[in-house]
């Protein structure tokens, strides 16, 4: 996956309101600093914040977010109008009562998808789970950068939202304990994550079922099925999608031939890493980097 933008705001008001805030394909993210408030998306339960509180959106749904039983107004119009040069946007008037700092995450389309696929489409990590802790002192650098227009700014803001975002992740498959099968819950599993990091290190050696078993000290047939029933995958599928991902983002930032990427990436064969690559992706590698150097020559 690639985070190719992060764009983050703060919202202070005073008062109650209801605001609607639109979908969004990839994922939004927030944290409740001050106050309390409610989330209600349209296709699922509301989720009640309080003051240390973080949430994520992942699946592009509408939501209102309100503090009142009042008439809901459109919230993307009203923070296009009110934002402030700051990039605070400010609802009423005096000391604000409720803070949040949120935003939103744009990943590549394909990487966008690898990752709501495994995720629920919302998240509410409370700030009272123990998991959360390492959330608050990333949320108490953010509270003091944005809006702060100090030198730097947007830099630190989005390193911080990249760490708030591995963060609440963490965090959520650790107090969750989700049992829907994807990639993610392999790696909070004990034996399957230790296989899986050992692969992720040294992920063009020769890889096979045995020695990921070996790395998990199971047998054979047992990791194979444990992986299958945690992932949805096979474990060499797993092994050959992980590659073929890593190629992708190569082919996307580097200049280097692909027959190279394929060969440090575990693939034996250049043609059939070609043909894996179409497969999974439907476009072929020499496609792919062609119509990212048009775009970017075309953006330029």
């Amino acid at each position: 996956m690639r985070v190719t933008s992060v764009l983050p705001v703060r919202f202070e008001s005073v008062g109650g309101y209801a605001m609607r805030f639109p979908g969004y394909e990839h994922l939004k993210f927030g944290a409740l600093l001050s106050g309390a408030l409610e989330l209600r998306p349209d296709n699922g339960p509301p989720l009640h914040l309080v003051a240390g509180d973080c949430y994520l959106f992942t699946d592009g749904q509408s939501y209102v977010s309100r503090t009142a039983d009042v008439p809901v107004i459109d919230g993307a119009r009203f923070f296009e109008e009110h934002r402030g040069t700051s990039g605070v946007v400010r609802f009423g008037e005096g000391e604000p009562e409720k803070i949040v700092v949120g935003g939103r995450f744009t990943f590549d389309r394909v990487g966008a998808e690898w990752l709501r696929a495994a995720l629920p489409p919302a998240i509410h990590i409370p700030a009272s789970a123990p998991s959360a802790a390492p959330l608050r002192a990333t949320l108490e650098l953010l509270q003091h950068e944005v809006g702060t227009n100090a030198a730097g700014e947007e830099l630190v803001v989005a390193r911080l939202a990249d760490i708030l975002l591995v963060q609440a992740l963490r965090a959520h498959l650790t107090m969750s304990g989700d049992q829907r099968p994807s990639w993610l819950a392999a790696l909070i599993d004990p034996r399957l994550g230790r296989a899986l990091r050992s692969f992720h290190g040294v992920v063009g050696e020769d890889w096979s079922v045995a020695r990921l078993a070996a790395e998990a000290g199971m047998s054979r047939s047992s990791f194979a099925d444990r992986f299958r029933a945690r992932t949805g995958l096979a474990p060499m599928e797993y092994i050959a999608r992980w590659r073929l991902f890593r190629i992708r983002r190569a082919l996307l930032e580097t200049d280097q031939p692909f027959g190279l990427l394929a060969e440090s990436n575990g693939w034996k064969s250049r043609t059939s890493c070609s043909r894996a690559f179409q497969q999974l992706f439907g476009i072929s590698p020499q496609a792919l980097r062609a119509s990212e150097i048009g775009f970017s020559a075309a953006a330029e």
